[in-house]
């Protein structure tokens, strides 16, 4: 705890549990998952005779999509689960004051800026008066969100829309029940960073260079490609190595990676120091792009429908608080993120949408069969992702 009261969230680390995988970070290379092979690398493979082994696979698969999201920082995950800040007097109140009783849920997710409409929801108390408390756990992304949905030690959490795309193909009923951040001309928290005075001014300067992702075969990864692609680079010839976003500053300023795509707070954290930005890449690939949503198993949603429609409304209000309470909503960073608060007003914060544009979501899962993640026969659409209240 700290001096102020205020609950602290954990030490940024590079550790991610699981199977061997190699992460670069501050001189030091840790193990984490390995990466789900791209539909391109996949050719047959032997029949699992048992169910159970079929549903190990659909979880182990879903747990190396990553993600985060999102858009999303990479926490440990395999350090004990971090609890959300104490909650404000605001929210304590309206606990008290509502007579509805209260479903306490645990929830997965990651300290962004994507995730401001929640945050609002809870210091502003509206998720007291829908009746709700949060238990929030701040994770590393759908590598560590996904399973532990369908494992059941979640109720719901976050995950970008690659992920959920990757997900649902692979036979795991994922859904979105309430949408969250976009990547917008006005609002882009995504960008690509390069350390100043670098030789690299443009897209095709980074041919050939290593560009920090936070997890490779993931909405951050995809679109960096395609925006290399669209702005005359070759993704192909470049070496994408999976780093934690948080670590991604220092990573840069050691030089250890060419290029890095963080997202908000860490793109002010960097060009706090040393970096700058070289492209916010979402927006110059499309205006508008959707990043990330609350999801659950459809088993989940049908079982709780009044659970998920009462979060729905307390997310979408604590949306139209941000709207009009900008600098209030920037403390929430401060406070969520556990960012700088010198660094607070200098954030690019996301664009906040309550329902979905599906053509924008539908855009990933374009992508993802152009870039080899998701197979071209695949007949998954953008309404698939979504549960219909």
């Amino acid at each position: 705890m700290s001096s102020g009261g205020r609950r602290r969230l954990p030490t940024w680390s590079a550790r991610n549990g699981g199977e061997a995988r190699a992460v670069i970070s501050a001189g030091r290379v840790y193990r984490a998952r390995p990466m789900i092979p791209l539909a391109s690398e996949r050719r047959g493979g032997s029949r699992q005779g048992a169910e159970v082994m079929k549903r190990r696979q659909l979880i182990q698969r879903a747990a190396a999509l990553g993600g985060a999201a999102a858009a999303a920082p990479l926490i440990a995950a395999c350090g004990p689960a971090a609890t959300a800040p104490s909650a404000s007097p605001a929210a304590s109140a309206a606990a008290t004051a509502t007579a509805k009783p209260i479903r306490t849920l645990k929830v997965g997710y990651i300290p962004l800026t994507d995730f401001l409409g929640m945050y609002a929801a809870i210091e502003q108390g509206y998720i007291a008066d829908e009746g709700l408390k949060l238990e929030l756990q701040a994770m590393s992304g759908g590598a560590a969100i996904i399973p532990a949905i369908t494992g059941g030690s979640l109720d719901f959490g976050i995950s970008n829309y690659v992920s959920t795309i990757l997900s649902n193909a692979q036979g795991l009923k994922i859904k979105v029940f309430s949408d969250s951040a976009y990547d917008s001309k006005d609002h882009s928290p995504f960008s690509v960073v390069v350390k100043k005075g670098s030789p690299v001014k443009a897209a095709k300067d980074l041919n050939g260079k290593k560009i920090a992702v936070n997890t490779r075969n993931n909405i951050v990864h995809v679109g960096v490609m395609e925006w290399m692609e669209q702005k005359g680079g070759d993704p192909k010839t470049a070496q994408f190595v999976e780093l934690p976003f948080p670590q991604m500053p220092a990573a840069l300023t050691q030089g250890q990676v060419d290029a890095i795509a963080p997202t908000e707070p860490f793109v002010t954290v960097s060009t706090s120091q040393d970096g700058q930005i070289l492209a916010n890449y979402f927006a110059e690939i499309r205006d508008n792009v959707a990043i990330a949503g609350f999801i659950s198993t459809e088993d989940w949603i049908n079982k709780n429908r009044d659970v998920a429609q009462a979060f729905h409304r307390a997310n979408t209000k604590g949306m139209d608080f941000v709207a009009k309470n900008e600098k209030t909503a920037r403390d929430y960073v401060v406070k969520y993120a556990n960012l700088d608060p010198a660094l607070a007003g200098k954030v690019n914060l996301s664009a906040l949408r309550s329902t979905p544009l599906l053509d924008s979501v539908q855009f990933w899962v374009d992508m993802s069969k152009k870039w080899g993640l998701l197979d071209k026969s695949s007949t998954l659409k953008a309404e698939d992702l979504f549960v219909k209240f």
